[in-house]
């Protein structure tokens, strides 16, 4: 009998020991656990942090830059604020820094990662076809000097002023800026497309028929209204030809955002595709915007806007895809980011 309540007082004991331990274990997890996610929030935050540190840096470095450009470069003389003058020169080259910086963060981070999926063969192919369109736009508005009257001669118009003078509307809004950002960035289009053949070659990635298919198009649109024009009127209408490449310019803009933002929505991820690329695009897109109303504005001439039909479409395009994208990276996919990463395709 002593000897059953000895072993049962031992028993008891036991037990009182366990859920003390128990607790303990419990105790300890849970502090464990706070002091987890204590330190998550802390590492968030401090990225966060360093993350808007970063933003405010870049922004600072692009806006210095578009400045210095602008006060040394040649300005818009057609332009008759001298003060609209400096701006418009120093919002043009910083908006021309933005677009051409845009293509670096994509070309690093196909190089960093040794492969370029996430990012759409598509993309490329018409990314290099709607520059070579925009190079010979931008070029021929602003350095072909019969191209320059022409335009003059289709959009000028006289309007009296006080029956004693006349005013002359019609000056061209493509600016040194414009033709400074088509030239490097068929350059940088063309090289992001080589690395589509270099990482994971032509033959594993290739583009896809409508590519094909819009190439086609384009080139059998220019040639048809070459022969149309000649003819028509004798001699091919070089004016309403380069209006015809801003048309594919813009087309083509188009049909290459999209490819990229159903891959996006596809792949529920839109890692591959730099977010940075993303941001100056967009700066850029709005920066063009402001200089394009903002010299029409100038100038009282809102011909310009008609005129130049190529920037200012490419504004409002640029800024609803960047828009679209930015969802999609912040909002709809904010668990797939860049630190993700695809191993890289073995190489051919």
């Amino acid at each position: 009998m002593l000897r059953h309540a000895g072993s049962s007082s031992s028993s008891g004991v036991s037990m009182g020991d366990i859920t003390d331990q128990n607790s303990q274990h419990i105790n300890e997890n849970e502090a464990a656990l706070s002091t987890s996610l204590l330190s998550m929030n802390t590492n968030t935050t401090t990225r966060n942090k360093k993350q808007r540190c970063k933003i405010l840096r870049w922004s600072f470095y692009l806006v210095l830059g578009g400045t210095l450009l602008g006060l040394t470069l040649p300005k818009n003389p057609n332009i008759p604020s001298q003060t609209w003058q400096l701006s418009s020169n120093i919002i043009g080259y910083t908006y021309f820094l933005a677009w051409s910086l845009s293509f670096y963060p994509q070309i690093y981070l196909n190089y960093q990662r040794k492969t370029t999926q996430g990012l759409s063969v598509d993309f490329c192919c018409l990314n290099v076809l709607g520059y070579v369109c925009y190079t010979i736009y931008t070029t021929n508005f602003y350095f072909n000097k019969n191209v320059i009257d022409a335009y003059k001669d289709k959009m000028s118009s006289l309007s009296d002023n006080d029956n004693t003078t006349t005013q002359r509307k019609g000056e061209i809004t493509v600016t040194g800026n414009d033709v400074a950002f088509a030239i490097h960035a068929i350059i940088m289009a063309t090289f992001t497309l080589s690395q589509v053949g270099f990482y994971d070659t032509f033959t594993a990635r290739p583009p896809s028929k409508r590519v094909f298919i819009i190439f086609f198009c384009a080139a059998a649109f220019c040639l048809l209204y070459i022969l149309g024009t000649w003819i028509y009127q004798g001699q091919v209408n070089i004016l309403g030809f380069l209006y015809v490449l801003g048309s594919i310019k813009i087309c083509v803009t188009i049909g290459k955002y999209v490819p990229q933002a159903l891959m996006n929505r596809s792949r529920k991820s839109t890692v591959g595709w730099n977010v940075w690329n993303v941001i100056l695009d967009l700066t850029g897109g709005i920066l063009s915007l402001i200089q394009h109303v903002g010299d029409c504005a100038s100038m009282n001439d809102w011909s310009g806007l008609v005129g130049n039909p190529a920037k200012l479409l490419l504004s409002f395009i640029t800024i609803t895809f960047d828009c679209i994208f930015l969802v999609q990276h912040y909002i709809l996919y904010p668990e797939n980011k860049e630190n993700e990463s695809y191993s890289p395709l073995p190489a051919n």
